[in-house]
């Protein structure tokens, strides 16, 4: 048995949970939080997170590394997912009750516990957060997530471009089927998929959407055979070799994810979410702007592929402001959500920095409720990053933070000039993907819907994966241009034997 089959098994092994994972969050996780299956993902996800983090396997029989394989995390990064995983817990400690009635935003409740309860005993201690029941579930709903985007990470990128394909064909399904939701008799006014809410399916679909895209450029012209290129790329070819550069497999590989875009720009579509319709106009606009000139990493068809490919974004674009300007479904809520923004901004301040604990934000935000939406329950702020910080405090705007200085940083490592592999595509593809769901976070809540935020932590992975192989080459121009500025310069002077002319004057 060689070496690197050591390795292939458990790496085998996490491919075929991280995918039972994806497909099973998708089927179960898309409407809500039932108990059931989110204590199975849960399961599932600690697992994965032990199997990856103990050094369970005895040294004799560890495998070399392999090669493409995604690299231990780095430090900043280990720091950032472990102060994450501890800001619930933390807010789990108990404290004595009159320390708790002293923290921002508890007098008000430490006043109603002790009308309510008296001098009853038992309640002289207090976890620091409100409701700890709640910020115990909100911790372990973060476990499957954490461990998709920390198991992705160490896998090679081959299986990782498996586990992209699968996301691809969950979001071709998710499409498809609300396709026809929308083309049945369902009383739907929207495609929805197996979700409760069409923005959810819609921050779905366009996380799919620049992928499908970056992978379908990717595979143009890719494979182009070697008597194609001259000294430039660019020699003159006879007709038979123009036939052979549109091989069969191409043509089919290309079609394929072709077809794949087309369904999820649909599915899209025909979710009537206007935030999500925009969002793909940004995706298609940031695509075409980063794909069109790199079409088969090298951007194989010269000029004319890429007006083509402009071409192609552009009438994408115009035929899409149309379909937001009188298909899409005008949310009456959607005015609302200023008032809901202004009460969590007041909740904030009277929390700030402590929070109120992971998960609290339904009961605290009764308190702070707008007195223009009687007899309705305000269930989430439509917006991720100041629900994080009315829970978690300062700690959140701080992870918010170093999360976007990591996302920026990456894309000097992503965008690199010269010929593109199918890998670079998918990577540069995921940080479109990543972006989008971001700025969809400022108006709604996907990151709280267990399959989007399990699909946003996959497509974080991709985005943020290196290999050994890349920190290998790093090392080894760092080292060639120390040594380089650390050789002696050549001395170039003419000897004094040659000085003289040999022929006389």
């Amino acid at each position: 048995m060689k070496e690197s089959d050591g390795a292939a098994v458990p790496g085998a092994a996490m491919l075929f949970a991280l995918a039972a994972l994806m497909v099973f969050a998708a089927l179960f996780l898309g409407a809500s939080r039932r108990p059931l299956p989110m204590m199975i993902a849960e399961l599932v996800a600690l697992a994965l997170l032990v199997s990856v983090l103990l050094p369970w396997r005895a040294p004799m029989h560890r495998a070399a590394p392999v090669s493409g394989a995604g690299r231990p995390l780095s430090r900043p990064l280990q720091s950032f997912l472990i102060l994450l995983s501890l800001v619930p817990l933390i807010q789990l400690l108990p404290v004595t009750m009159g320390l708790w009635a002293e923290l921002p935003g508890r007098a008000f409740y430490a006043e109603s516990i002790r009308l309510a309860n008296g001098n009853s005993s038992g309640l002289d201690w207090r976890a620091i957060s409100l409701i700890p029941s709640a910020t115990e579930a909100a911790w372990l709903a973060l476990l499957p997530p954490l461990a998709v985007f920390v198991v992705a990470l160490r896998l090679d990128r081959e299986r990782l471009l498996i586990l992209v394909l699968v996301f691809l064909g969950i979001a071709t399904l998710q499409a498809l089927l609300g396709l026809a939701q929308y083309g049945s008799a369902a009383q739907t006014d929207s495609a929805l998929g197996t979700y409760l809410n069409r923005n959810h399916l819609a921050g779905l679909l366009e996380m799919a959407l620049p992928v499908s895209l970056a992978l379908l450029a990717a595979t143009v012209g890719h494979t182009r055979p070697p008597h194609a290129a001259g000294r430039h790329g660019r020699r003159k070819r006879t007709f038979r070799q123009w036939v052979a550069r549109f091989s069969v497999t191409r043509i089919n590989q290309a079609a394929a994810l072709g077809a794949v875009s087309l369904a999820i720009l649909l599915g899209l579509i025909f979710t009537r979410s206007r935030a999500g319709v925009t969002l793909a106009m940004v995706g298609i606009l940031l695509s075409t702007l980063m794909f069109s000139y790199r079409l088969g990493g090298r951007n194989t068809y010269g000029l004319i592929g890429t007006f083509t490919a402009v071409g192609v974004g552009t009438a994408s674009l115009i035929g899409l402001v149309p379909v937001w300007s009188r298909f899409t479904y005008t949310d009456p809520f959607e005015d609302g959500r200023w008032k809901i923004f202004d009460a969590t901004v007041r909740a904030i301040g009277e929390f700030f920095p402590l929070g109120s604990g992971a998960g609290t934000f339904v009961e605290v935000l009764r308190r702070f409720h707008p007195a223009s939406f009687p007899g309705v329950t305000i269930n989430r702020a439509h917006n991720d990053y100041l629900e994080w910080l009315l829970e978690f405090g300062l700690i959140a705007g701080v992870l918010i933070l170093v999360w976007l200085l990591f996302y920026v940083r990456q894309w000097g490592r992503v965008w690199k000039r010269g010929d593109w592999t199918i890998w670079r595509f998918a990577q540069a593809g995921a940080g479109i993907a990543l972006l989008l769901m971001m700025l969809h976070t400022l108006v709604d809540y996907n990151l709280r819907t267990p399959a989007n935020a399990v699909a946003t932590a996959l497509v974080a992975a991709v985005f943020f994966h290196r290999t050994r192989s890349d920190e290998g080459r790093r090392d080894r121009k760092q080292r060639a241009s120390a040594a380089g500025a650390a050789a002696p310069q050549p001395d170039y002077r003419i000897p004094p034997e040659n000085q003289s002319n040999p022929f006389g004057a």
